[in-house]
């Protein structure tokens, strides 16, 4: 009965023929069953990088994920014209991130936006410390037999979801970041997307630079001893590492990618690989890392910008020799991105 009820309620008439977007294939199939049709966006934007341009974001994806993710979600945003999209949207970063680019997508095509809010109470917490919260773990069918509104979301609402999209594909990352931590009420997770979005960027220290967020707290996890990065993983996890609070964000195998790129980028000067010999490799314990003896300095001082190996992210670039943007924190403790160049004069949050 609660599913029938389900499918009534968000069947009503200015909901007729909508196309129904789900954030992963296990939300798809929870959403299918009270309603239809249903398309899947299966892609993290959160990692890698991302363009304004259709054709180009598509491409791009492809480049870095060796696929295509969320084909019929792309096919149906492509579309000229069509029916109303509604978002089942979890309590994420990353769902925020999807919905903005469906936002960009539908103010092109003069379609129409409806939410699907599967937040908990619980979820507006303000994110604590420089990096982004914990995640809230939810069943959306759960959510969904909980009967959540189904909000149109206004002309205003969906231009600014659709400007937050185009600043994240920007080359330059200042803005984006600037509003994410101006303290704007317009999305419950619009804070911990910028503690997220500026703990992937080097951090200013004085004249000087410390590694990102992120790659301290992971590099932070190595020692002398040789570690798979489930072994990592697990550690974090156990201890209740800061790093932990990124997992959900990031996924597991962005740790196994990032001591990959570490190892290649600096030729194992700063940290050192090896075989694991594991009897079914996989990325998560193909290698072993640990520190190259001495290396540990790094982590109070990165030597310069070039030492790091590069993170796409948006439409900007971490580690950018040729643009380096930096993290620096306004006088509430909120992490914004600035020029390096300029950090120092006239280049804070008011």
């Amino acid at each position: 009965m609660q599913v029938q009820i389900m499918r009534i309620q968000m069947m009503n008439d200015p909901m007729q023929g909508a196309v129904y977007v789900a954030m992963g294939r296990v939300a798809g199939a929870a959403l299918a069953k009270v309603a239809s049709p249903v398309v899947v966006d299966d892609d993290e934007l959160l990692l890698g990088p991302s363009r304004i341009d259709p054709k180009r974001h598509r491409a791009a994806r492809v480049r870095y994920l060796g696929g295509e993710p969320s084909t019929d979600l792309n096919e149906e945003l492509a579309r000229s014209d069509g029916p109303p999209i509604c978002v089942a949207l979890p309590p994420t970063p990353g769902g925020l991130m999807s919905l903005c680019r469906i936002c960009a997508s539908v103010v092109e095509r003069g379609r129409t936006v409806f939410v699907v809010d599967l937040s908990p109470e619980t979820a507006g917490t303000f994110p604590q410390g420089p990096g982004p919260g914990m995640a809230i773990s939810i069943y959306v069918a759960d959510a969904l037999l909980r009967k959540p509104p189904v909000v149109q979301w206004s002309k205003l609402e969906t231009a600014l979801a659709a400007t937050l999209w185009k600043l994240w594909c920007r080359r330059s990352p200042v803005a984006f970041s600037r509003f994410c931590a101006s303290g704007s009420m317009f999305h419950p997770q619009l804070a911990n997307l910028g503690r997220y979005h500026a703990g992937l960027f080097p951090r200013r220290a004085g004249n000087g630079l410390l590694p990102s967020l992120f790659d301290e707290l992971l590099l932070r996890q190595l020692s002398q001893e040789w570690l798979s990065p489930v072994k990592v993983y697990a550690n974090a996890l156990n201890a209740g590492s800061e790093l932990a609070a990124w997992f959900p964000h990031t996924g597991d195998l962005y740790i196994a990618k990032r001591l990959n790129e570490w190892y290649r980028h600096s030729r194992g000067r700063i940290i050192e690989r090896r075989d694991a010999h594991h009897p079914r490799p996989s990325e998560m314990t193909r290698w072993f890392f640990r520190w190259r003896a001495g290396s540990e300095e790094l982590l109070d001082a990165l030597p310069s910008v070039q030492a790091a190996p590069p993170v796409s992210i948006g439409g900007a670039t971490a580690y950018d020799l040729d643009h380096v943007w930096v993290c620096r924190f306004d006088a509430r403790g909120t992490p914004y991105l600035s020029r390096f160049d300029t950090a120092s004069s006239g280049d804070r949050l008011e």
